[in-house]
């Protein structure tokens, strides 16, 4: 409970767990906490946000989750929701379910909800954390706790519209327009998105689906290519003999990289697994898309322009698109410009390893990543940290940010290493049940019997590939110079 400090100016709090963050990533790690804590411990749970939920409670309106639902929960907790298994679950439908987990966990542990706080920063010392609170109003709170996990996971706020010259275009954002209403609707000049990720697809499927005839164009930079989500999880029959467990795709791609080739490893998993309305992109997103959404777009666009937008100027009374290599378009006035650039890894993250010296502070963020997915990490380092093995195993880290924006070719093999090595050393130091019940595991899309023989080979093999994908991770951090290795501190094995 709170108590004024012998300041009197600030109240305290003791809890036996605070967690910065209250999106999925977050709610893993209490869930993960919840079964190592003690009936009646005291778990405080952060969110600058007014409720849990993460990125779902300010994202666009239409936005979807585009992986099978059941997957995106908290540690184990099942969804309410009967639906297809590869339904796409909406945003209100995603932020009951994460609020569900909340409410299921708060059942668990006694659990302080502080929604509109922020953490100002923390003090590390020996015996545990304090961490200072700071509320919109000009609150203050410290709360003393043994650890403190920062749940960032990817830090997703907002796109604001895009600031230009041109008062003849209309700028506007997904997240704070609404593409129904009649300003939109009434008008029918041309449409440019500017981006080529998951929400310029949903944006150009959804203007393009409901104004067929409307001339909308996509500012698409270097092209991005997604998974095809017919490819990764297969539906209908075609799910109990050609899905393929997640963790076998990832070994193999893993298995093919040397840090060298890396367009050979991307070319090979766009094949197999690739999907984009742009033929040329060059970028991978490790985000879903489907053959029939991907077609509709691609037959209703206008146009793609693989440049990246600087401004839209007036040039003797018209509006021009100004783009990086100095081309410029000339554009009907009136027309709408609509800010969908990458929500994901748009920004540098913070430079917090995911463990601190002191051991008692967690950090699940983009910036010192063992795995490309916040969920995976969440789960797997909060069951290290609550093991005592956080600070001791070796586990490979680095910044995905700068992987996905400056060695984009080597995206796919990089990451799939880095998964692959770290997975076979927690698989060394965890007790089987931390595996069987992970709740976000997508190896469960296949059957069981695909996914006990790729278990098998997993546990068979991962020792002995250790060295093969650390010398991959090696190699390719010195070629490229981006920094990927252990904590200083970790023992290597």
């Amino acid at each position: 409970m709170a108590s004024q400090n012998s300041a009197g100016a600030v109240a305290v709090a003791n809890v036996d767990l605070c967690i910065v963050g209250a999106g999925v990533a977050g709610l893993n790690a209490l869930a993960v906490a919840t079964e190592y804590l003690d009936a009646g411990a005291r778990a405080a749970l952060v969110d600058r946000r007014p409720d849990a939920g993460g990125m779902w409670n300010d994202t666009y309106s239409y936005v979807r989750l585009h992986q099978p639902y059941e997957f995106f929960t908290a540690g184990d907790i099942a969804w309410r929701l009967r639906r297809a298994p590869d339904y796409l679950a909406t945003k209100p439908e995603v932020l009951d379910h994460l609020r569900y987990c909340r409410d299921v966990l708060a059942e668990r542990v006694a659990l302080d909800e502080y929604y509109g706080w922020t953490m100002d920063r923390f003090d590390e010392h020996a015996d545990g954390v304090r961490v200072h609170l700071s509320d919109p109003a000009g609150g203050k709170l410290v709360l003393d706790t043994p650890i403190l996990i920062n749940a960032y996971g990817f830090n997703v706020t907002p796109n604001q519209p895009l600031a230009l010259s041109s008062s003849q275009v209309k700028s506007v954002s997904p997240d704070f327009f609404d593409f129904s209403e009649n300003d939109f609707t009434d008008t029918n000049t041309p449409v440019w998105i500017i981006g080529g990720g998951k929400t310029a697809m949903d944006t150009a499927y959804l203007i393009t689906t409901r104004n067929p005839g409307r001339e909308v164009h996509l500012v698409a930079g270097a092209g991005t290519f997604f998974n095809n989500r017919e490819a990764a999880f297969p539906i209908g029959m075609r799910r109990w003999w050609a899905a393929k467990p997640a963790s076998q795709v990832f070994s193999s791609f893993a298995d093919m990289y040397d840090g060298t080739n890396d367009q050979q490893v991307t070319a090979a998993y766009r094949a197999r697994y690739g999907i984009s309305p742009m033929p040329e992109s060059r970028r991978f997103l490790n985000g879903n898309l489907s053959p029939s959404e991907c077609d509709a777009i691609s037959a209703a666009l206008s146009g793609i322009v693989t440049d990246y937008l600087v401004d839209v100027v007036d040039r003797d009374g018209m509006p021009q698109l100004v783009f990086r290599s100095h081309e410029e378009i000339p554009v009907v006035p009136g027309s709408w410009v609509v800010n969908c650039t990458g929500y994901i890894l748009r920004e540098r993250s913070t430079d917090d390893p995911y463990v601190s010296e002191g051991g008692r502070v967690l950090t699940i963020n983009s910036g010192s990543a063992i795995v490309q997915f916040s969920t995976y990490a969440a789960y797997f380092l909060t069951h290290l940290a609550f093991l005592g093995k956080l600070d001791s195993v070796p586990l490979y880290q680095t910044d995905i940010g700068v992987v996905a924006r400056q060695h984009s070719q080597a995206a796919v093999g990089i990451s799939c290493c880095l998964a692959m090595y770290n997975i076979g050393l927690i698989a060394d130091e965890v007790p089987l049940k931390v595996f069987t019940n992970c709740g976000v595991d997508f190896d469960k899309w296949a059957p069981m019997p695909l996914r006990l023989a790729a278990s098998t080979r997993f546990m068979l093999t991962h020792r002995r590939k250790r060295e093969q994908y650390r010398r991959a991770l090696d190699i390719a951090s010195q070629r490229l110079g981006f920094a990927c290795g252990p904590l200083v501190g970790a023992t290597a094995s």
